[in-house]
This record gives C-alpha cells, sequence and structure tokens, in this order.
C-alpha cells in the first residue's frame, strides 16, 4: 500500500518567513505540538520546526560548540524552560529560517508504507512529510497512521 493512502493531507505548514509568535498563535489549540512543515512559495518543501528548535535556540552558543567537538568530556545541561531569558521581542524576531530544519527526512507519497515506517525507525521520528514527485508537500504520515492501517487490516478495528 502506498503512503499517499493513509497520510494526513490536512496539514498546517508555514513559511521561511513566519515569526514565532505567528507560528506559536497559529498551532495554540492543538493538543500536541506537531512536526510543522515550512514550504516556498510553491508548497516545495524546504525545512521542519520541531518543539525541540525552540529550546535550542535559547541554548548557550558556545555550549553548542562545545558538544560538538568528539572529544569533548562536557555533557549538555538539560535546557530548564522556566528560567529562559526571554524577551517578548523574540516573538517577531524570530523567523523559522532561523530555527527550521533543513535536513528533512521526507517520503513520496507513491512510497509503499514499509518504506515510511523504516524511515522512522532509522531517524528516530513518529512522523515525516509526504511530497509529491515536485518535492511540493501533500502531506503527513505518522507512525499512528501506519499501526491504523495494520490493526484495521488484522482486524483489530
Amino acid at each position: 500500500m502506498q503512503v499517499k493512502a493513509i497520510m494526513q493531507s490536512n496539514v498546517r505548514s508555514v513559511k521561511k518567513g513566519t515569526t514565532l509568535g505567528q507560528l506559536l498563535v497559529s498551532f495554540k489549540d492543538f493538543h500536541s505540538f506537531p512536526v510543522v512543515p515550512v514550504v516556498d512559495s510553491e508548497q516545495v518543501l524546504v525545512g521542519t520546526v520541531h518543539i525541540r528548535s525552540f529550546f535550542e535556540i535559547f541554548q548557550p552558543h558556545n555550549q553548542d560548540l562545545l558538544m560538538r567537538n568528539p572529544l569533548s568530556m562536557i555533557s549538555r545541561e538539560p535546557t530548564d524552560i522556566f528560567n529562559l531569558d526571554i524577551e517578548a521581542e523574540m516573538g517577531f524576531l524570530i523567523i523559522m529560517a532561523d530555527i527550521m530544519d533543513t535536513k528533512v527526512v521526507k517520503i513520496e507519497q507513491s512510497a509503499d508504507l514499509r518504506k515510511a515506517y523504516d524511515l522512522m525507525q532509522l531517524h528516530g521520528k513518529t512522523a515525516i512529510p509526504v511530497v509529491d514527485d515536485n518535492k511540493r508537500l501533500v502531506g503527513i504520515v505518522s507512525i499512528f497512521d501506519i499501526v491504523m492501517k495494520i490493526f484495521h487490516e488484522k482486524g483489530l478495528i
């Protein structure tokens, strides 16, 4: 079975120029923060934003550089979200281009569900964007979508 048969096609996406404040307002009614696809004016997928992106922008830059050194003995301290130094201006100064991940794990809508599952397992993802042949965003497929399909085929639901 192909990914397009079970993907969620009603997907909210943002542009690279969307501000952090606009993103937060747009997704405030979701029960959890999803993977947010970032698209260009032609709907071509150019990146994704994850909740971890918010915390990474508040990490000290020198700590991040030290952590990239494979010989570093410094362990990363968990971010204390209650004590972040956040200024109100960050809501309109930070844009998606600043925090998006451009190394996107994505899948073509014509791909097999097994390939989608394998990609998620390989990259530790619970959802990945789905694109058409022109790399335009057409949906998102999640591990839950795949599990539900399998359970349906096995007669559990």
